[in-house]
């Protein structure tokens, strides 16, 4: 039976870790900041997945911070030259970036060096990765069909996905190493490219996130064989996850923000603690729902964001070094 001392001890843990809890999202506005317009630098066009992530993030931002904030989309060597326009502004928090997977490859292939440069500030989407066929390919239909097909006929199916040394490349490649096959990766400029190549079957299989091709799929143009993920997606629950398949890969296309190395961390603090306001708020959830977005937790604050930076950089530099991408 609960007595009163023992009530009273449970009271004073609920109320402590109310506080923690409270603390963790809230963080003092530093003073005089900000007391002017912001800038978000998107390293990719107008109308991508990352502009429309940093788009509909700011928004609510806004309102939280105060102050107008202002997306500039920079586009131009692989992320570099954004990357180097941001690293050309005061570090005082006025200049944000949209940090991808991008920036840690940079750093492998010597462009660029995240650890020296940049300060994470929070990782807001972690999306899942798929593969995609055209439904009247006659090879195979299936991602089981695909290995055996590929094992059987090797380096003949065509795989596709953005610009050498990109995300896709390195996920179709780290797949093509865990099933033992050797196929040929066809990279395009732009993701629309890669789109038309599988729907004219003219390649094999496109590597894609779920949201940007949603209404090809729902029309049934491209059929998904195999999700990288722990788990299958409730969306497409006769697709099967690449760990269910004995493949231990679940990474994918991550979105999040980072600012100058040097910038105050009063001023990240705060930051990460709006920014988080802004990603529960319901603008940014229903986006996030309607665009697949919301399958796997995607925040990290900033300690939690910069470890991850170290693990990945780790995981691209060791398969780019299988490419002979770096010596």
């Amino acid at each position: 039976m609960f007595n009163k001392k023992h009530c009273i001890h449970m009271s004073l843990v609920l109320l402590l870790s109310l506080l923690t809890a409270f603390s963790v999202q809230a963080a003092d506005k530093p003073a005089g900041y900000p007391d002017r317009p912001i800038e978000v630098v998107v390293q990719y066009g107008a109308g991508g997945g990352s502009d429309i992530f940093v788009r509909n993030l700011m928004t609510p931002a806004t309102k939280l911070l105060g102050v107008p904030i202002n997306v500039t989309n920079m586009t131009g060597g692989a992320g570099v030259k954004a990357s180097k326009y941001v690293l050309g502004q005061p570090a005082d928090g006025y200049t944000i970036y949209n940090f991808s997977p991008e920036q840690l490859i940079n750093t492998a292939l010597g462009r660029e060096n995240y650890s020296e440069e940049f300060a994470p500030l929070v990782q807001v989407q972690q999306d899942i990765s798929i593969f995609y066929v055209n439904p009247e390919n006659k090879n195979f239909q299936t991602v089981q069909e695909l290995i055996a097909y590929a094992k059987a006929n090797p380096g003949k199916v065509q795989f596709t996905g953005t610009t050498p040394t990109s995300p896709d490349e390195i996920i179709i490649m780290r797949f093509a190493k865990a099933a033992g096959i050797d196929i040929k990766y066809v990279p395009y400029d732009k993701a629309p490219q890669t789109h038309a190549a599988v729907l004219g079957g003219h390649l094999d299989v496109l590597h894609e996130e779920p949201g940007v091709i949603l209404p090809l799929i729902e029309a049934g143009k491209l059929k998904p064989i195999i999700v990288f993920n722990d788990k299958r997606l409730s969306k497409f629950p006769d697709v099967p996850c690449s760990v269910e398949l004995g493949i231990d890969i679940t990474t994918g296309r991550w979105r999040g923000l980072a600012v100058k190395k040097g910038t105050p961390q009063p001023i990240i603090d705060y930051l990460a603690a709006e920014l988080k306001k802004a990603y529960e708020d319901p603008m940014f959830t229903s986006y996030q729902a309607t665009s697949l977005l919301d399958q796997r937790p995607g925040w990290k604050d900033p300690a939690e964001f910069g470890k991850f930076w170290d693990e990945e950089y780790k995981a691209y530099k060791d398969i780019l070094t299988t490419l002979g991408y770096v010596k």
